[in-house]
Formats: C-alpha cells, structure tokens, sequence
C-alpha cells in the first residue's frame, strides 16, 4: 500500500474519532451564530499574531498573559467554552499523530 492510501485511511479513522466528531459538531454549531463567528475567529488570529511575535523572538510575557486571559473570558461562555476545549483536545489527538509519523523518520 502507497503512502497516500494509508494517510488516507488514517484520515478517515480521524473522521470517526469521538474526539473529532464533538470537535466537528461544536464547530457546526458554534459558526452558524456570526457574533460567535466573529469572537472564534478573532481569537484565532490573536494566537496567531503571538505565535508569530514568539518565533521572531518580540513576544513578551505580558503577550502570554494577555492571550490567555483573553481565553479564560472566553472560555466563560458556555457553547464557545466547549468549542475550545474540544478544539483542544482534537488538536492534542493530531499531534500525537504526526508525533508517531515522526518518530519513525527521525534522522
């Protein structure tokens, strides 16, 4: 079996995760209402512009505490609080994918 077939059969093993399917349906739910929509992907580009200033190495500690206030309001509402903890652990689970992959490639 190809390299393909068998990443593609490891996405469709993904796609049956219970860790997935409660990330996907919070998903569904959370991007249907625009003002929840809207604060997700805000958020999301907050990490983002962290993670940049970390690796230009411009992060500062009150960056960090800033970030994770913000998601600790955020975390207060229920539905998005879900969201992000089921964001979470699907993207634990995935790292722990490419983890196995790269293991067995290490130079």
């Amino acid at each position: 079996m190809d390299l393909v077939s068998k990443a593609s059969e490891i996405g469709k093993e993904l796609a049956k995760d219970p860790k997935f399917l409660e990330y996907k349906k919070l998903y569904n739910s959370i991007y249907k209402d625009e003002k929840n929509k809207e604060i997700i992907d805000d958020f999301r580009k907050k990490v983002l512009d962290y993670q940049i200033k970390k690796q230009e190495g411009k992060a500062t500690d009150e960056d960090f505490q800033n970030l994770n206030q913000l998601q600790n309001v955020l975390s207060l509402n229920p539905d998005i609080g879900k969201f992000l903890l089921a964001e979470n652990n699907f993207s634990m689970l995935l790292h722990e994918v490419f983890e196995s992959i790269e293991k067995e490639i290490k130079l």
